[in-house]
């Protein structure tokens, strides 16, 4: 009786407007503000990277608290307390906000409107080789502006600064609006085939509908305190040992090396192979199917193995091509997604141009995802970018996203990332740099940190967010609202936050490279590389093949997606813990069935909240304190 009560009580919370724009979207927006600037100070200033998961450490803190405090709220103060639908709807918000601010982002977009100027040198000829090309309304050219922003312990609140600043602030943040609002256009015309029809599994979304919808209960078990205070207590402890280094920690990383040829080649970079113990990895090992974190710890020796053969037979190049195809694996991913999916995008297209719709939100989409392209493609045609070098450019990046979106959705991998695979690099690599041209290739660096890992990206959360929402069977018009304010707060937060910071401490390291590589293009140009084909047709058949036998044989074990991320600087170091999980579910599964598998994931789960929350809890400390902390990754 209490039970639905409580779920009349939040229906007419939900229902009024007004409460939705106050509860939801305000109270959004803050916490996107807040988080964003404690991301940006965090991984800028005080500890390496907290967003390179597809659950951000910090979100996850955030709510863990807030639905804390929540549930008091409703027993002692019910009228100001979140409903489920609330609370699920803010989550969603800053998660894809958390994603702009995070490191693969915004992180790399704004040293790319500066550094050209800064970096340049009479021996690096940049400024004759490439600066007539770079659009002076997305760049700062004035050095002046700049000393500040590179040196740091300036202001950047000055008139001086801010009128040199503000246009290109502006005009990235509208681009960076508009490419999220592309990316939720194509999520809302797959959602209802990859949750309602395919059914897909989002096991990424397990933490956060338990966290907010079963908090009590959740909070209630002993076996998640027993994992969060393991995993808190190591945490805790090695971030006291980085302080303090006469306070020993628990040894739990380790690094195999080899010296002899062929096994010198293995690991990333020759470096050896991670032997690390990370208790939210072992939680993620855990919560995945089977078959894929077998596939992940699989796919991880494969490629090492790979990388012995080649240093066997003495094929140098092959050993810095993995990344090829691993991209001809997303592409396929994202080519079979489409391909299974081509019927319902047929009704959705053919829905949204019928006078009757069966779904409103399906017309927006349509038309949303035509004036968004064409914005885009007229926004780089006036930075100096030919249009079919800009619809290549986001083809490329948008079968990609689409790709790793699809990975989220199906098998929920703890990380994904694809780094030396941008778009443009691709397109070099089918058809040289003379046909693209310097002008082209000058506007295609512009944008290089779209394409720069892959890991905290937007569109798999937005996604996600639709799977939340019918699981908290949410009014997606209003969702569709919030992840729309989510990009507009998120995109001119994480931008501005990382300008003004950057002049207040001396940290902006990123984006160099790129203008050393569009050199290195003008210089020497190149010409089609038959070679990085073949590892990416390679890649794209290959995958097409992992796909055939694990549908069509039921005994395969091997998902195509160990194949496509396995190789990812951050899988590196998860690999083993991984290993492990997967080994703990196996042996319950082998034991006492799903029976012994569903009571042991409490403790699993505690794993993961237990060194997330202490891991943010030290950022936390070091952004207040102004020091270096431990940092939970790598």
């Amino acid at each position: 009786m209490n039970q639905r009560k409580d779920a009349l009580t939040d229906r007419a919370k939900e229902s009024s407007t007004g409460r939705f724009i106050l509860s939801t979207l305000i109270f959004g927006s803050v916490l996107i503000i807040l988080t964003c600037y404690w991301i940006i100070s965090a991984e800028n200033r005080v500890v390496w990277e907290l967003t390179d998961f597809s659950i951000f450490p910090t979100v996850l803190f955030t709510f863990f608290l807030l639905a804390t405090v929540n549930l008091l709220l409703k027993r002692f103060f019910k009228t100001i307390s979140l409903s489920e639908t609330e609370l699920a709807t803010t989550y969603i918000m800053v998660s894809v906000a958390t994603a702009l601010a995070g490191h693969d982002i915004v992180r790399q977009l704004v040293p790319m409107m500066a550094n050209a100027a800064w970096f340049a040198t009479p021996e690096n000829e940049w400024e004759d080789l490439f600066f007539r090309f770079l659009p002076s309304w997305l760049t700062i050219g004035d050095r002046r502006v700049l000393q500040g922003y590179f040196e740091g312990d300036d202001n950047f609140w000055q008139d001086h600064y801010i009128d040199a600043w503000i246009i290109p602030i502006f005009a990235w943040s509208v681009l960076v609006v508009v490419l999220l609002f592309v990316m939720l256009c194509i999520n809302i015309i797959v959602r209802k085939q990859w949750i309602e029809h395919e059914k897909l599994s989002y096991p990424l979304t397990v933490m956060p509908i338990e966290l907010i919808g079963n908090t009590s209960k959740l909070l209630s078990n002993k076996l998640i305190w027993l994992g969060f205070g393991i995993a808190f207590g190591l945490e805790i402890l090695a971030g006291i040992s980085y302080l303090f280094p006469v306070i020993p920690a628990l040894k739990v990383k380790s690094i195999l090396r080899f010296s002899d040829k062929p096994w010198n080649a293995l690991g990333r970079n020759s470096a050896g192979i991670p032997i690390y113990i990370y208790p939210f990895a072992i939680g993620f090992g855990y919560l995945m199917p089977l078959d894929l974190s077998l596939s992940f710890w699989f796919f991880y020796l494969f490629w090492n193995a790979q990388r012995v053969f080649f240093n066997t037979i003495g094929w140098a190049t092959a050993l810095g091509m993995q990344n090829n195809q691993r991209a001809g694996a997303w592409m396929g991913i994202a080519a079979l997604a489409l391909w299974m999916s081509r019927k319902h995008i047929k009704r959705v297209v053919l829905s949204a141009f019928s006078a009757k719709s069966d779904d409103p939100l399906y017309r927006v989409a349509i038309f949303g995802l035509i004036l968004g392209i064409v914005f885009i493609l007229i926004f780089w045609y006036q930075a100096g970018l030919s249009p079919w070098v800009a619809a290549g450019y986001f083809g490329i990046y948008f079968i990609l996203c689409i790709g790793m979106t699809r990975m989220r959705a199906e098998l929920g991998p703890p990380t994904h990332e694809l780094h030396g695979m941008h778009p443009d690099e691709i397109m070099v690599s089918f058809i040289g740099t003379r046909p693209i041209g310097m002008a082209n290739l000058t506007n295609t660096t512009l944008l290089s940190w779209m394409a720069y890992g892959y890991r905290s990206h937007p569109m798999p959360h937005q996604l996600e967010g639709f799977k939340i929402g019918s699981h908290f069977k949410m009014n997606e018009n209003r969702l569709v609202v919030a992840m729309v304010v989510a990009s507009i707060v998120g995109a001119v937060m994480s931008i501005g936050a990382h300008v003004a910071i950057y002049y207040k401490y001396q940290f902006a390291l990123w984006g160099t490279g790129e203008f050393s590589r569009l050199q290195s293009w003008v210089v020497f140009p190149r010409t089609t590389n038959i070679e990085e084909i073949q590892h990416i047709g390679f890649g794209f058949v290959f995958t097409i093949l992992l796909t055939i036998l694990k549908r069509g044989f039921l005994w395969w074990p091997l998902y195509p997606v160990g194949y496509a991320v396995g190789w990812g600087w951050a899988i590196g170091w998860m690999w083993f813990s991984i290993f492990l999980g997967w080994l703990f579910k196996r042996l319950l599964f082998a034991s006492g069935g799903v029976k012994s598998y569903r009571q042991a994931l409490p403790l699993f789960l505690g794993f993961i909240f237990g060194q997330f929350l202490a891991g943010s809890l030290w950022s936390l400390i070091g952004v207040v304190f102004e020091m270096n902390v431990y940092t939970l990754f790598p």
